[in-house]
């Protein structure tokens, strides 16, 4: 079992972060687990984008080519620095809400539209975008992808967070799960 993604979106929106977490929770459920990231010089506000790669078996390649299994992208700036990933048989997570063209962009696999920034501003966690698609992928994952990463897995790593951080980030996670079970995604 392997699974890729590449996450997307503009520097200071915690993509680095969302695949620090994923590669932590996969590492708790005894999976391999790479990150690479890749941003620009102007690091706050520019695109940013990384892959972050699930494995039962060894990794001996830490990116996505033109082979994403999922894209997600919460910004504009990172949809169009990271695309060249996406294949035919890619899920892709746009944010319906900060990416106006992603049907002009993305021309290969499945594109759903998902108001994740929508989500975070209504409950005014707008920091926390990142965790909030994080429990929209954690549901995605237990539904449609065969990778074991339970609850209590996503959980551990949540908790040992910083505590400043550690509320705001579980509610974030809980809102992203809920969106999901609205809109109930599956990947035909």
């Amino acid at each position: 079992m392997k699974v890729k993604f590449r996450l997307s979106g503009r520097g200071g929106m915690g993509i680095k972060t969302l695949g620090q977490v994923l590669v932590r929770v996969a590492m708790v459920a005894n999976y391999n687990a790479t990150l690479s990231v890749d941003y620009t010089h102007s690091v706050r506000g520019g695109p940013i984008f990384c892959d972050v790669i699930l494995s039962s078996e060894q990794i001996s390649y830490p990116f996505c080519d033109k082979d994403a299994d999922i894209f997600v992208a919460i910004d504009q700036k990172g949809i169009e620095r990271a695309v060249e990933c996406i294949y035919d048989k890619t899920v892709s997570f746009i944010d319906a809400n900060t990416v106006s063209n992603s049907e002009e962009i993305i021309k290969e696999g499945i594109i759903h539209r998902i108001p994740i920034t929508k989500r975070a501003d209504e409950n005014k966690i707008t920091k926390t975008v990142n965790i909030v698609a994080l429990g929209f992928l954690s549901e995605y994952l237990k539904e449609n992808v065969k990778i074991d990463l339970r609850e209590e897995h996503y959980l551990q790593v949540l908790n040992d967070m910083p505590e400043r951080f550690r509320e705001t980030n579980i509610k974030s996670y809980q809102l992203g799960k809920t969106l999901y079970e609205e809109l109930k995604i599956n990947s035909t």
